[in-house]
């Protein structure tokens, strides 16, 4: 999408009215998600309250503004559009073509789609449906293109496992962060942790404390899952989030590590965040009682939190940047010249 949306941008309109395309595709995109939850027919949908909380849930997902309004992470939204289909039941006619649509494009937009692909091929085996199976027939075909023909390792990605740093992200970036929001001393946690790793001892302790609450919350969802089958949605939510986090991780910039950091590398974390967030709510409907009223209050709160980033975002640097017209007019005058074209100076890109 990034690349089909600026070769059109570049053949239909001048380059200072570019972005204008480009921000717009973007932001149909990101309308996919919502758009995906508000017509789902599934039985904990059936609510408009709940409807419209889900849809809230999404649209103020804490760690949101490195994705938002371009096209180069589109493939972020496209990626949770995977990960909703995987988890919704399926529909009929024009809203499942369209389904489809999404799922192609997911892969061929960046690896989060293709890492949902395999999920397709659980969820398939699972329903034994015809449209499961095309769905996921669609996807696993639009990712061995991917992976076949364009897909190559960059090398400045490190590309390795690190156990304790994947357990300590999941507390400060999944749990801490969407119930309690960036507060220094989380940040000051995080960066004491990496500062351990770097002096060459293993924080046993803050790993163990996360990696307890990770076992309590998958076993809590497991047993939810077996016990109702209202809640196995839930289950693939949550699935879907973990499958992408770890994804995510592993093929980080600098590694699991730099994304330890609550408001860094927030495109890593936006699908988890977005459908872990949906995995509580399916619980707050479908879960029993006492799960249920614990589901609801952290729904509550992750609306509060979510409402307070939203309003006032961590990372504000990414909301300003250099003029674009103002960048192009320069260029016109002297086509050597780089356009800046983030708040950071280093930000530049070269055109002729």
């Amino acid at each position: 999408m990034a690349n089909a949306s600026t070769l059109l941008a570049c053949h239909l309109m001048p380059l200072a009215d570019a972005p204008y395309f480009t921000m717009g595709v973007s932001l149909l995109l990101q309308l996919c998600a919502p758009w995906l939850v508000l017509t789902a027919k599934d039985a904990w949908l059936a609510s408009y309250r709940v409807r419209l909380m889900a849809v809230a849930l999404l649209l103020v997902v804490p760690e949101w503004v490195e994705v938002s309004l371009h096209s180069v992470h589109s493939q972020y939204h496209l990626s949770l559009c995977c990960g909703l289909i995987l988890a919704l039941a399926t529909e009929k006619g024009w809203r499942e073509h369209l389904r489809r649509v999404l799922l192609f494009l997911a892969p061929l937009s960046g690896p989060g789609g293709v890492v949902m692909a395999p999920l397709f091929i659980l969820r398939a085996l699972v329903d034994r449906t015809r449209a499961r199976v095309i769905e996921c027939l669609v996807i696993n075909v639009a990712s061995a293109i991917q992976m076949l023909l364009f897909f190559h390792k960059y090398q400045e990605r490190t590309y390795d496992f690190n156990f304790h740093d994947y357990v300590l992200v999941f507390l400060t970036r999944y749990v801490m962060m969407p119930l309690i929001g960036i507060k220094p001393f989380i940040t000051n946690i995080a960066l004491s942790i990496q500062g351990m790793e770097k002096a060459g001892h293993t924080p046993y302790f803050p790993v163990g404390v996360a990696l307890a609450l990770l076992v309590l919350c998958a076993g809590t969802l497991v047993y939810q899952a077996v016990r109702n089958r209202a809640s196995h949605e839930a289950a693939w939510l949550a699935i879907a989030g973990g499958t992408h986090a770890l994804a995510s991780m592993y093929g980080a910039l600098g590694g699991a590590s730099t994304v330890l950091v609550a408001g860094c590398a927030q495109r890593y974390v936006f699908v988890g965040q977005s459908l872990f967030a949906l995995s509580i709510a399916c619980l707050a409907v479908t879960g029993t009682p006492a799960i249920r009223t614990l589901c609801r209050y952290l729904v509550a709160i992750m609306l509060v939190m979510g409402t307070y980033h939203f309003i006032t975002p961590f990372a504000k640097n990414m909301l300003h940047g250099p003029s674009w017209r103002g960048e192009v007019a320069r260029w016109e005058q002297d086509h050597d010249a780089p356009l800046h074209i983030w708040p950071q100076p280093e930000w530049n890109m070269h055109l002729r």
